[in-house]
């Protein structure tokens, strides 16, 4: 409920309507999946396309497996573009590839292009693999048996791409050539060095303004290697110094590791991502010729360890809840924080989960997905589209006390403005109870002036299909179940509108009772 021309509170926020502070980029407009490319062209990761298309929630989508072929957990992973004749002579299928990405275009949607893993024809070590992550993942970490025909194969996929799509569109686009390098030995990291220098080499010998990058990696000890080849290090293919970055990419997760079920339970916090992003812009003062270097984190989540379901760990309810959307708005929040005081931007970040239980039509089984069972979007597809409501430029917020609960995004645009508000502390758990009284006051608009305000909330009763599926029974499936409780949840639901007028210096002041664990858009806009 909102009160309108209330006294100041405590808890107070003041925008300066007429201040702006940097634009609204966007950055979170990201996702992608190891599934990605067998689910995106079932029914439910078409579904999904289209509703990121209509309710511009992404713009841009990744995945792993471009040139292998790969089994897990029972779905094939890999578009297996690559293999050769009796003779050894290449033979290359775009077809599925093709198909992929014309889906994502169609939506709107731009891929972002992981030249991995080796084909098995150009495996070097067909049975060997990794020795896995921290997460037990297992990867054949290995350069190709034939440097040349890896480079053609990369060559002759940009090219596809640019006949199939056209320069402009391409263009748009970014392209890594491995996902988590971390996972291969030291001793042959120099071999990985050499494949991102071939790489770009092959991405940029059809281009030069086609976006190369890399090294999508989660541990800072394999970053700085990385760095100082692409700075300092003898280029494998000009033997000169250095190699071309144009965005360095990074994952970072709340959780990560063999951490479920071990004591002391720990909380997933957004100042882990603060401390790794900060971390990352001293780490780049060693390298000045890196400044403004795109920054990717291009996967993300709360947890890791995409597989794992409430059934065996119940601590993974937050990946079903309002949680997950409330850590989102206080990410993006943050994030916005460092570009603003630290002059750092962040330039995307991309959310790890598709529509993997949508197509085993299971409920809410705890996966890191962004669409369940019956098509439902999950609380954190509902969080990206409410980030949507945001507007172009970004407005001045000060606040009048420091609580890390509490936090506010103001946007605005010729038309309207639109402020997100949150009340999310990372510790609180499902049940927290309570609310807080928001004051916030707004300067720098027309006096006298007539605005309608109207809110979209996101708490325990209002725009939330987990807690919906569980009123009606926590049903297993959606067989034979009414969806439309679901549908109507997941439609942005607003409450009454209220009116408000500046007063003679053109401002507006009123109160907003926020429940803790919950957020709200406000929609502020001149009546007609």
């Amino acid at each position: 409920m909102i009160f309108a021309q209330a006294l100041s509170q405590e808890n107070r926020f003041e925008v300066k309507a007429n201040v702006e502070v940097g634009n609204n980029t966007e950055f979170w407009k990201a996702a992608g999946s190891d599934h990605l490319f067998y689910h995106s062209l079932k029914p439910a990761g078409q579904y999904l396309l289209k509703r990121m298309g209509t309710s511009n929630s992404h713009h841009y989508l990744r995945s792993h497996h471009s040139f292998n072929q790969d089994l897990k957990h029972g779905v094939i992973r890999g578009q297996n573009v690559y293999s050769e004749d009796p003779e050894g002579h290449p033979i290359y299928d775009f077809s599925n590839l093709n198909k992929v990405f014309r889906a994502y275009v169609e939506n709107g949607i731009k891929p972002i292009v992981e030249y991995d893993y080796l084909p098995e024809a150009l495996s070097r070590d067909k049975k060997g693999v990794s020795v896995g992550n921290d997460e037990g993942m297992t990867m054949i970490n290995t350069g190709p048996n034939d440097w040349k025909k890896w480079s053609d194969l990369m060559k002759a996929t940009t090219q596809n791409f640019v006949d199939e799509f056209g320069i402009d569109e391409v263009r748009t686009w970014y392209f890594e050539v491995w996902n988590e390098p971390d996972g291969w030995p030291e001793e042959e990291w120099e071999v990985f060095y050499k494949m991102y220098d071939l790489f770009v080499d092959a991405v940029t010998s059809v281009d030069s303004k086609l976006r190369v990058g890399g090294p999508a990696c989660y541990h800072e000890y394999f970053l700085k290697p990385f760095l100082n080849h692409i700075v300092n290090g003898t280029n494998y293919v000009t033997g000169k110094k250095g190699s071309r970055i144009d965005f360095i990419s990074y994952h970072i997760y709340g959780l990560s590791g063999k951490w479920l079920n071990n004591e002391p339970h720990i909380q997933p916090q957004v100042q882990r991502f603060s401390q790794s992003v900060l971390w990352l812009k001293r780490l780049l003062k060693n390298y000045p010729t890196l400044k403004g270097t795109e920054f990717h984190i291009n996967e993300w989540g709360l947890s890791s360890n995409y597989y794992r379901t409430v059934a065996q760990y119940p601590e993974l309810e937050y990946r079903n809840s309002i949680s997950s959307p409330l850590f989102l708005f206080k990410l993006v929040d943050a994030l916005y924080q460092i570009e603003d005081h630290y002059n750092f931007p962040t330039s995307m970040l991309l959310y790890w989960g598709f529509s993997w239980e949508a197509d085993e039509d299971e409920f809410f089984t705890g996966k890191r997905e962004l669409l369940t069972a019956g098509n439902t979007p999950k609380p954190i597809q509902t969080g990206f589209e409410m980030l949507a409501q945001l507007q172009p430029k970004r407005l001045k917020v000060v606040k009048n006390k420091k609580s890390s609960r509490l936090g506010m995004i103001a946007t605005r645009s010729q038309e309207k403005m639109v402020f997100l508000v949150y009340n999310y502390e990372e510790s609180d758990g499902e049940k927290v109870s309570g609310n807080d009284i928001i004051n916030i006051q707004l300067s720098g608009l027309k006096n006298k002036l007539n605005y309608k305000v109207e809110s979209i909330p996101l708490d325990e009763n209002n725009n939330n299909t987990y807690q919906t599926w569980r009123s009606m029974g926590s049903p297993i499936n959606s067989k034979s179940i009414d969806l439309e409780p679901l549908k109507k949840a997941a439609t942005l639901n607003k409450v009454k509108p209220f009116d408000l007028q500046t007063n003679e210096d053109g401002e507006l002041n009123f109160d907003v009772n926020l429940k803790r664990r919950s957020a709200q858009i406000l929609v502020i806009q001149p009546k007609n």
